[in-house]
């Protein structure tokens, strides 16, 4: 086992790697890197803050891809075993921890432009077996798809198989367990759809006073680039998620990356 909680210490480890396009402007603050096993890969950008962020890899050859981020900062508790992928596309936001827990070789893969609130949980395995009458099992783990321009609100739970459509809203507290449609907004435990054809912003309206209050009953941007049209491509990102390599060659993992960074924004109809 190794620990690594500074930049300086990145040289000291062995049979897993770090990879960023520079060293020099990461930061640790109250954080730490684990790594249980061997082949292991982070790809992270160079100007990243990392704050109270806890990463562990409980086995080999997995690999946490942790894009540029809004303001540079991530905020996370990342736990990979063996043969998974933690997957974040560029422009995403932490909002204090969240938590995000891939096992059994099955993968959380996380589009552009997606705002995690606080307390949140994204898991794709039970853990434990559960099996039928006849001895087959009826919880086997699943990929977690999540596509751009989500935003998922504080302390909800994202479970095994759920795919997210791109500009969707996950409320408060929900519980998701299955395909969510793009551009809806969803809540509840277990989380049912609110509303569709809807789109969001990230601009804060906590220091709103009435006239800016007025001003903002009507969207007066083009909303054009958070309102995701087209068909249904859940079986594209679902097929390219299945077909990936093994983790254990550089220019294989980084040639699947480039992939996933350029695949399309992911579109989820009924």
């Amino acid at each position: 086992m190794s620990t690594i909680k500074s930049v300086e210490e990145i040289n000291d480890i062995e049979n897993n790697f770090i990879i960023s396009e520079s060293f020099s402007n990461i930061q640790f603050k109250n954080s730490k890197i684990n790594f249980n096993g061997e082949n292991n890969y982070i790809f992270i950008d160079k100007d990243a803050k990392l704050t109270n962020t806890i990463i562990t890899f409980h086995g080999d050859n997995s690999v946490l891809y942790i894009g540029k981020t809004r303001n540079s900062k991530v905020e996370v508790k990342v736990t990979l075993h063996n043969n998974s992928l933690v997957f974040f596309n560029d422009g995403c936001t932490f909002n204090k921890s969240s938590t995000f827990i891939a096992s059994e070789g099955k993968d959380i893969v996380v589009g552009r432009d997606v705002m995690f609130s606080s307390g949140c949980w994204l898991r794709n395995s039970d853990v434990h077996m559960i099996y039928d009458e006849n001895k087959r099992r009826i919880n086997e783990s699943s990929d977690i798809i999540i596509g751009d321009h989500v935003w998922v609100g504080q302390n909800s739970y994202i479970l095994k198989g759920s795919c997210i459509g791109s500009g969707s809203i996950i409320g408060l507290g929900s519980v998701v367990a299955k395909n969510i449609e793009t551009n809806s907004s969803n809540a509840g435990n277990p989380v049912k759809k609110i509303k569709d054809h809807i789109f969001w912003d990230r601009q804060s309206s906590h220091f709103f006073v009435e006239k800016d209050t007025k001003k903002n009953k009507v969207y007066v941007k083009d909303p054009t680039s958070y309102l995701f049209k087209g068909e249904d491509n859940l079986v594209k990102w679902q097929k390219a998620i299945s077909e990936r390599p093994v983790f254990n060659k550089n220019f294989e993992i980084e040639a699947f990356i480039k992939q996933l960074k350029n695949i399309d924004p992911l579109v989820v109809l009924n």
